[in-house]
């Protein structure tokens, strides 16, 4: 067969075309460390490295979900934690309130630092992460609980002319409303009277109300009467997947913290209606009640801390398979940088060398096919 000049530039060029690449094939994979550049490269190993990527990939994610819980439980803790605190004043004020040397001045001074406590509670149990609320249960746009400045339809009996306390003390003046079991209205100051500041009334003996009849009476409050569910079940349970199929809890429901065995907001709520009145033993009779709430506070920050825990196992088991599946992707795709360096060279020199001898060979005339 005859060998055109054409043919023989072709061939030469196709040749060098050939070394080039495999030259840019080493120089990338020395750059880039991997030895699988492209699928054709091979199909079997980067089948292999898909799925493992697949894994670290759902592996990754648990990741961001137990990252997502540690924020969720650090702020949760803090704020239990800050509950426990606030719950501990309240004793000490208590304890402070309950003494005989107190002065009505004094404990009514006590009594405003229970309404901030009792505002400070509110706050704390109405936290949020992010714009959820932590302590709703599964209803996270929904905050717990609100407080009550008012009294609807509070009854009590007015049989003589003693004062009657009221559920609450410190009423805005004004705003007292009494109606009897038929429906009749009284004036005050003509039927009734009113010592707002203790939230206490009694029947005047020349008024029109029947001593024998039941009232009912309602009114608004200057501090917090009572504090109102917004969300009826807060148990319901918020869970963070840490593996394929298994889920941890990360949240704890205010009913929990602040309802379960004592009422943590109607014991503050009494002992600071107990202090505007100047009662020091009905003061002195909430302690132990108080003490329960401590140990029912104290007890949730412990549960919460457990969360934590398990949180945390999960965590370094999962930082341990995912350095296991980095180290499978690395075995599979990266390359040997010894043998690409050797391979590299030798295939430098075999382009350099192809270069050279196309420029001998094409480097011809028509003089050199007429000698």
């Amino acid at each position: 067969m005859r060998i055109t000049g054409r043919m023989l530039r072709s061939k030469i060029l196709n040749n060098i075309t050939s070394a080039l690449n495999r030259l840019q094939t080493s120089q990338t994979q020395m750059a880039t460390g991997k030895c699988i550049l492209k699928p054709s490269d091979d199909a079997i190993g980067i089948s292999r490295s898909l799925r493992v990527r697949s894994l670290l990939a759902d592996k990754q994610q648990f990741q961001r979900n137990i990252e997502d819980a540690f924020g969720w439980i650090d702020s949760s803790q803090t704020a239990i934690d800050n509950m426990v605190s606030i719950v501990i004043e309240l004793k000490e004020i208590a304890i402070e309130g309950a003494n005989d040397t107190k002065t009505a001045s004094e404990r009514q001074t006590l009594a405003d630092q229970v309404e901030d406590l009792i505002e400070r509670l509110l706050n704390l149990i109405n936290k949020t992460y992010g714009e959820r609320y932590l302590f709703s249960g599964t209803n996270t746009k929904t905050p717990p609980y609100s407080p009550i400045y008012s009294v609807e339809n509070e009854t009590l009996n007015l049989d003589g002319d003693s004062w009657t306390d009221l559920a609450n003390a410190k009423i805005k003046e004004g705003s007292v409303v009494i109606t009897g079991s038929g429906g009749e209205t009284y004036v005050e100051g003509v039927d009734y009277e009113v010592d707002y500041a203790s939230g206490r009334i009694r029947r005047l003996a020349g008024g029109s109300m029947d001593p024998s009849d039941t009232f009912s009476v309602s009114y608004e409050t200057e501090t917090v009467a009572d504090v109102t569910p917004n969300v009826a079940d807060t148990s319901g349970k918020i869970n963070r997947e840490v593996a394929r199929g298994v889920y941890l809890q990360i949240n704890i429901g205010a009913q929990e913290i602040v309802k379960s065995e004592v009422n943590v907001f109607s014991i503050m709520i009494t002992v600071k209606t107990a202090l505007y009145r100047n009662d020091g033993a009905k003061v002195n009779a909430e302690i132990d009640r108080i003490q329960q709430a401590l140990d029912q506070v104290s007890g949730k920050l412990a549960k919460v801390g457990a969360l934590r825990n398990s949180f945390e196992l999960a965590n370094n088991r999962l930082a341990t398979e995912m350095v296991n599946l980095q180290a499978i992707i690395s075995k599979i795709e990266d390359a040997d940088m010894a043998e690409v360096m050797v391979r590299f060279q030798a295939e430098q020199t075999a382009y350099q060398s192809a270069l050279a001898a196309a420029s001998q060979i094409m480097n011809t005339s028509l003089v050199n096919f007429i000698r």
